[in-house]
This record gives C-alpha cells, structure tokens and sequence, in this order.
C-alpha cells in the first residue's frame, strides 16, 4: 500500500512538471526576436488558427494564436 502511494505521487509529480516544461517549449518563451512565417494551421487541439514565429538567429520557433 504505502509503495503504491510513492509511486502515484511521483508520476504526478512528473505530470506536472512535464505538463509546464512542455507548455514553455510549445509556446516558448518571450526572449528572441520572432518573426511570423508564412505557416497558419488550424490547431487540432484548441479549433484555432495558429501562427508560427520563428527567430532566425537561434532558428527557435513558437506557436501563437491569430488574433
């Protein structure tokens, strides 16, 4: 029972951690100098056209929702 317990609070830790790592690399962060490419899709999760940016000098790309 009580490893049962260890076990199910360190998968939800490393949900929770996953889930905020993930979200910053998909949306990224605000550092760079972005600019919008000519790539808009219909995001298959959210239903929303979505934009990607990109920074030429790192070649980092972000996903942002069109206004």
């Amino acid at each position: 029972m009580g490893e049962q317990l260890v076990i199910a609070v360190i998968v939800i830790i490393f949900a929770i951690v996953g889930y905020f790592v993930w979200d910053r690399r998909y949306h990224g962060g605000t550092q760079g100098d972005f600019k919008p490419t000519n790539e808009v899709f219909k995001d298959p999760t959210t239903g929303k056209l979505t934009r990607v940016y990109e920074d030429p000098a790192t070649g980092k790309r972000q996903y942002r929702e069109e206004a």
